[in-house]
Protein backbone atom coordinates (compact mmCIF):
# COMPACT_ATOMS: atom_id res chain seq x y z
CA UNK A 1 0.00 0.00 0.00
CA UNK A 2 3.05 2.24 -0.16
CA UNK A 3 2.60 5.46 -2.11
CA UNK A 4 6.12 5.83 -3.41
CA UNK A 5 8.41 5.07 -6.29
CA UNK A 6 11.12 2.52 -5.35
CA UNK A 7 14.59 2.96 -6.77
CA UNK A 8 14.88 -0.77 -7.45
CA UNK A 9 12.00 -2.76 -8.96
CA UNK A 10 10.44 -5.40 -6.75
CA UNK A 11 9.10 -8.72 -7.91
CA UNK A 12 5.45 -8.85 -6.86
CA UNK A 13 5.41 -12.54 -5.93
CA UNK A 14 8.52 -12.42 -3.73
CA UNK A 15 8.75 -11.75 0.01
CA UNK A 16 6.12 -14.33 0.93
CA UNK A 17 3.41 -12.71 -1.20
CA UNK A 18 2.76 -15.78 -3.35
CA UNK A 19 0.52 -17.24 -0.64
CA UNK A 20 -1.65 -14.13 -0.81
CA UNK A 21 -1.77 -14.37 -4.60
CA UNK A 22 -2.87 -18.01 -4.61
CA UNK A 23 -5.34 -17.57 -1.75
CA UNK A 24 -7.13 -14.76 -3.56
CA UNK A 25 -6.90 -16.15 -7.08
CA UNK A 26 -8.31 -19.56 -6.18
CA UNK A 27 -10.44 -18.71 -3.11
CA UNK A 28 -8.00 -20.92 -1.22
CA UNK A 29 -7.88 -19.35 2.24
CA UNK A 30 -6.63 -21.71 4.90
CA UNK A 31 -6.24 -21.35 8.65
CA UNK A 32 -4.33 -18.44 10.19
CA UNK A 33 -4.23 -16.58 6.91
CA UNK A 34 -2.27 -19.25 5.10
CA UNK A 35 -3.05 -20.60 1.66
CA UNK A 36 -5.14 -23.78 1.46
CA UNK A 37 -2.55 -25.77 -0.46
CA UNK A 38 -4.92 -28.61 -1.28
CA UNK A 39 -7.52 -26.33 -2.84
CA UNK A 40 -4.97 -24.29 -4.78
CA UNK A 41 -3.17 -27.43 -5.97
CA UNK A 42 -6.38 -28.92 -7.35
CA UNK A 43 -6.90 -25.87 -9.56
CA UNK A 44 -3.25 -25.58 -10.58
CA UNK A 45 -2.91 -29.27 -11.44
CA UNK A 46 -0.02 -29.87 -9.04
CA UNK A 47 0.37 -31.51 -5.64
CA UNK A 48 -0.25 -29.70 -2.33
CA UNK A 49 3.43 -30.22 -1.43
CA UNK A 50 4.40 -28.39 -4.65
CA UNK A 51 2.22 -25.43 -3.69
CA UNK A 52 3.79 -25.31 -0.23
CA UNK A 53 7.27 -25.46 -1.77
CA UNK A 54 6.43 -22.64 -4.17
CA UNK A 55 5.11 -20.49 -1.34
CA UNK A 56 8.33 -21.03 0.64
CA UNK A 57 10.87 -20.81 -2.16
CA UNK A 58 9.14 -19.30 -5.17
CA UNK A 59 7.87 -20.73 -8.44
CA UNK A 60 10.64 -22.16 -10.65
CA UNK A 61 11.54 -19.85 -13.52
CA UNK A 62 10.51 -22.43 -16.13
CA UNK A 63 6.99 -22.63 -14.64
CA UNK A 64 6.53 -18.95 -13.83
CA UNK A 65 5.18 -17.74 -17.23
CA UNK A 66 2.57 -20.52 -17.25
CA UNK A 67 1.36 -19.73 -13.71
CA UNK A 68 1.36 -15.98 -14.34
CA UNK A 69 -0.77 -16.46 -17.44
CA UNK A 70 -3.33 -18.34 -15.35
CA UNK A 71 -3.41 -15.80 -12.51
CA UNK A 72 -2.74 -12.33 -13.90
CA UNK A 73 -5.57 -10.38 -15.58
CA UNK A 74 -5.87 -11.35 -19.27
CA UNK A 75 -4.65 -9.04 -22.01
CA UNK A 76 -8.27 -8.41 -23.04
CA UNK A 77 -8.99 -6.94 -19.61
CA UNK A 78 -6.05 -4.54 -19.84
CA UNK A 79 -7.18 -3.56 -23.33
CA UNK A 80 -10.69 -2.81 -22.05
CA UNK A 81 -9.27 -0.64 -19.27
CA UNK A 82 -7.23 1.29 -21.83
CA UNK A 83 -10.36 1.90 -23.87
CA UNK A 84 -12.19 3.14 -20.77
CA UNK A 85 -9.27 5.41 -19.91
CA UNK A 86 -9.23 6.81 -23.45
CA UNK A 87 -12.98 7.44 -23.28
CA UNK A 88 -12.63 9.29 -19.96
CA UNK A 89 -9.89 11.48 -21.47
CA UNK A 90 -12.01 12.15 -24.55
CA UNK A 91 -14.89 13.18 -22.28
CA UNK A 92 -12.63 15.57 -20.39
CA UNK A 93 -11.56 17.11 -23.67
CA UNK A 94 -15.21 17.59 -24.61
CA UNK A 95 -15.95 19.28 -21.29
CA UNK A 96 -13.03 21.69 -21.67
CA UNK A 97 -13.72 22.42 -25.34
CA UNK A 98 -16.27 25.25 -25.07
CA UNK A 99 -17.65 24.50 -28.52
CA UNK A 100 -18.74 20.98 -27.63
CA UNK A 101 -22.25 20.49 -26.18
CA UNK A 102 -22.47 18.74 -22.83
CA UNK A 103 -23.92 15.25 -23.06
CA UNK A 104 -27.34 15.37 -21.34
CA UNK A 105 -26.79 11.86 -19.96
CA UNK A 106 -23.76 13.11 -18.01
CA UNK A 107 -25.92 15.73 -16.31
CA UNK A 108 -28.71 13.23 -15.59
CA UNK A 109 -26.29 10.72 -14.08
CA UNK A 110 -24.56 13.40 -12.01
CA UNK A 111 -21.20 12.67 -13.61
CA UNK A 112 -20.26 16.36 -13.81
CA UNK A 113 -20.55 16.66 -10.02
CA UNK A 114 -17.59 15.98 -7.69
CA UNK A 115 -16.63 12.32 -7.31
CA UNK A 116 -14.40 10.62 -4.77
CA UNK A 117 -11.74 8.11 -5.73
CA UNK A 118 -10.77 5.85 -2.83
CA UNK A 119 -8.09 3.23 -2.38
CA UNK A 120 -9.70 0.55 -0.27
CA UNK A 121 -7.80 -2.09 1.68
CA UNK A 122 -9.38 -5.53 2.08
CA UNK A 123 -7.25 -6.44 5.08
CA UNK A 124 -8.22 -10.11 5.37
CA UNK A 125 -7.19 -10.62 1.75
CA UNK A 126 -4.07 -8.46 1.71
CA UNK A 127 -5.20 -6.58 -1.40
CA UNK A 128 -6.41 -3.12 -2.37
CA UNK A 129 -9.08 -2.07 -4.85
CA UNK A 130 -9.97 1.34 -6.33
CA UNK A 131 -13.54 2.60 -5.98
CA UNK A 132 -15.32 5.70 -7.25
CA UNK A 133 -18.47 7.20 -5.80
CA UNK A 134 -20.25 10.51 -6.21
CA UNK A 135 -19.24 12.74 -3.32
CA UNK A 136 -22.01 13.20 -0.77
CA UNK A 137 -24.41 10.68 -2.31
CA UNK A 138 -26.59 8.65 0.03
CA UNK A 139 -24.75 5.38 -0.59
CA UNK A 140 -21.24 6.77 -1.14
CA UNK A 141 -19.75 5.45 2.08
CA UNK A 142 -21.51 2.10 1.71
CA UNK A 143 -20.17 1.62 -1.79
CA UNK A 144 -16.61 2.60 -0.93
CA UNK A 145 -16.37 0.28 2.08
CA UNK A 146 -18.25 -2.71 0.62
CA UNK A 147 -16.96 -6.19 1.46
CA UNK A 148 -15.43 -4.92 4.69
CA UNK A 149 -13.11 -2.49 2.95
CA UNK A 150 -11.07 0.10 4.85
CA UNK A 151 -10.38 3.39 3.09
CA UNK A 152 -6.65 4.10 3.33
CA UNK A 153 -6.62 7.06 0.94
CA UNK A 154 -9.33 9.07 -0.78
CA UNK A 155 -9.51 12.27 -2.76
CA UNK A 156 -12.26 14.31 -4.35
CA UNK A 157 -12.13 15.11 -8.06
CA UNK A 158 -14.06 17.78 -9.91
CA UNK A 159 -16.13 15.26 -11.88
CA UNK A 160 -16.41 11.54 -12.55
CA UNK A 161 -14.21 11.62 -15.63
CA UNK A 162 -11.27 13.13 -13.76
CA UNK A 163 -11.64 10.43 -11.12
CA UNK A 164 -11.79 7.77 -13.86
CA UNK A 165 -8.60 9.04 -15.49
CA UNK A 166 -6.79 8.99 -12.15
CA UNK A 167 -8.10 5.48 -11.49
CA UNK A 168 -6.97 4.29 -14.92
CA UNK A 169 -3.46 5.63 -14.37
CA UNK A 170 -3.37 4.08 -10.90
CA UNK A 171 -4.28 0.66 -12.29
CA UNK A 172 -1.55 1.01 -14.90
CA UNK A 173 0.99 1.90 -12.17
CA UNK A 174 0.24 -1.32 -10.23
CA UNK A 175 -0.23 -3.50 -13.31
CA UNK A 176 2.41 -6.10 -12.37
CA UNK A 177 0.86 -6.47 -8.90
CA UNK A 178 -2.67 -7.14 -10.10
CA UNK A 179 -4.73 -10.26 -9.45
CA UNK A 180 -8.28 -11.32 -10.32
CA UNK A 181 -10.50 -12.45 -7.48
CA UNK A 182 -13.08 -15.14 -8.41
CA UNK A 183 -16.63 -14.06 -9.14
CA UNK A 184 -18.90 -13.73 -6.12
CA UNK A 185 -16.07 -13.08 -3.65
CA UNK A 186 -16.13 -9.27 -3.49
CA UNK A 187 -17.96 -6.43 -5.21
CA UNK A 188 -17.07 -4.00 -6.63
CA UNK A 189 -13.44 -4.29 -7.72
CA UNK A 190 -12.72 -8.01 -8.01
CA UNK A 191 -11.01 -7.60 -11.41
CA UNK A 192 -9.03 -4.52 -10.35
CA UNK A 193 -7.39 -5.76 -7.14
CA UNK A 194 -3.67 -5.51 -6.47
CA UNK A 195 -1.38 -6.72 -3.70
CA UNK A 196 -1.41 -4.27 -0.80
CA UNK A 197 2.41 -4.08 -0.74
CA UNK A 198 2.55 -2.63 -4.25
CA UNK A 199 4.41 0.68 -4.66
CA UNK A 200 2.04 3.20 -6.20
CA UNK A 201 1.57 6.93 -6.82
CA UNK A 202 -0.47 8.89 -4.30
CA UNK A 203 -3.88 10.21 -5.27
CA UNK A 204 -2.54 13.75 -4.86
CA UNK A 205 0.09 12.95 -7.48
CA UNK A 206 -2.54 11.55 -9.83
CA UNK A 207 -4.84 14.53 -9.31
CA UNK A 208 -2.05 16.91 -10.29
CA UNK A 209 -1.13 14.87 -13.35
CA UNK A 210 -1.58 17.02 -16.49
CA UNK A 211 -3.98 14.53 -18.07
CA UNK A 212 -6.29 14.95 -15.06
CA UNK A 213 -5.77 18.56 -14.04
CA UNK A 214 -5.26 20.27 -17.39
CA UNK A 215 -6.80 18.21 -20.19
CA UNK A 216 -5.34 18.74 -23.64
CA UNK A 217 -7.94 20.22 -25.99
CA UNK A 218 -9.01 17.66 -28.53
CA UNK A 219 -7.79 18.74 -32.00
CA UNK A 220 -10.53 19.39 -34.50
CA UNK A 221 -10.38 17.62 -37.84
CA UNK A 222 -10.00 19.84 -40.90
CA UNK A 223 -12.80 19.58 -43.41
CA UNK A 224 -11.96 18.46 -46.94
CA UNK A 225 -13.02 21.89 -48.23
CA UNK A 226 -10.53 23.65 -45.98
CA UNK A 227 -7.74 21.28 -46.96
CA UNK A 228 -8.40 21.76 -50.71
CA UNK A 229 -8.56 25.54 -50.30
CA UNK A 230 -5.29 25.66 -48.37
CA UNK A 231 -3.56 23.47 -50.94
CA UNK A 232 -4.82 25.63 -53.80
CA UNK A 233 -3.57 28.80 -52.13
CA UNK A 234 -0.06 27.35 -51.71
CA UNK A 235 0.15 26.39 -55.38
CA UNK A 236 2.55 23.82 -56.80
Amino acid sequence: MRADHPTEPERPWDEGRLGTVLSNSYAAFGRRGRVDATRAAAQLGVSPSTVRRWVRHGIPARRLPEIQERILPPASMFAQEQRELAHARESLWDIVDRGAPVNPAWVKQGWLKPHTLAIVLLRDRGVCVPRISRTGSDRSGERLTAAGGIIIEQLEFRNRFRAQVAKGELLEAVRDWRIVIPSGQIHPGRTQAWLADAPRPSLDHLRDHPQVKIPVTKPRKQSHTTVRKTTAEKGP
